[in-house]
């Protein structure tokens, strides 16, 4: 079962914020969309770790993540799990 967050941080990058949803898929896989500034990535999350904002911007403030097809396509297409 897949987990979505959507959370604003209230970074100043556009007039709204910034826009970030996040998903939690069955492999551990996290991708995520920052739709305020246009960056998808993903990272892997260990056990026992619940999906969370804190999480997520932790591995994407550090750059403990990675850009891949799979995030792109989550954020970018569609129907994605993290599109708008």
């Amino acid at each position: 079962m897949t987990t979505t967050i959507r959370f604003n941080t209230g970074r100043k990058y556009t007039s709204d914020g910034q826009l970030i949803v996040a998903t939690l898929h069955d492999d551990r896989t996290v991708t995520f969309m920052d739709h305020s500034r246009g960056i998808s990535g993903q990272f892997e999350l260990g056990l026992p770790a619940d999906l969370s904002e804190s999480i997520v911007m932790d591995h994407y403030d550090n750059l403990h993540y990675q850009n891949g097809a799979r995030s792109w396509n989550d954020g970018m297409s569609r129907g994605g799990c993290n599109s708008r």
